[in-house]
């Protein structure tokens, strides 16, 4: 639950998602489990079952962008509060890029925040 308050707080009450990540990683974890793995590395196949698709954040991608280039305009307490109120604004931006969890080691996440930068600014922040 850390991790989604940090980096996905809008996924925070979406109990079908939790719920369905839960059952996913405890069948990844017994499957593994099932063909030798230890416990270790069953665990960690959980994990990555858990988290798959969810190690971008559009959160964290606006908290990032507003902590950089917007920090004269917001405050650090608010910060986390606007990024929140951006998500739904900055869908647009989001949807012309193929966002996966490696999408930050990309070329195209340069565009992405500037893209970002931009439709922020146009809000007056």
């Amino acid at each position: 639950m850390a991790f989604l308050q940090e980096s996905h707080p809008d996924k925070l009450n979406n109990r079908q998602l939790i719920h369905q990540r839960s059952e996913l990683a405890t069948l990844a974890y017994c499957g593994a489990i099932q063909s030798g793995q230890t416990h270790m590395e069953a665990e960690q196949v959980a994990i990555a079952e858990l988290f798959l698709g969810l190690y971008f954040s559009k959160y964290d991608m606006l908290f990032v962008v507003l902590s950089e280039e917007f920090s004269d305009t917001v405050s650090e307490e608010k910060t986390s509060q606007y990024a929140l109120e951006l998500l739904p604004l900055c869908e647009t931006v989001f949807a012309k890029f193929s966002l996966g969890d490696d999408f930050a080691d990309t070329p195209e996440y340069r565009n992405l925040y500037s893209e970002l930068t931009g439709k922020i600014g146009e809000y007056g922040l």
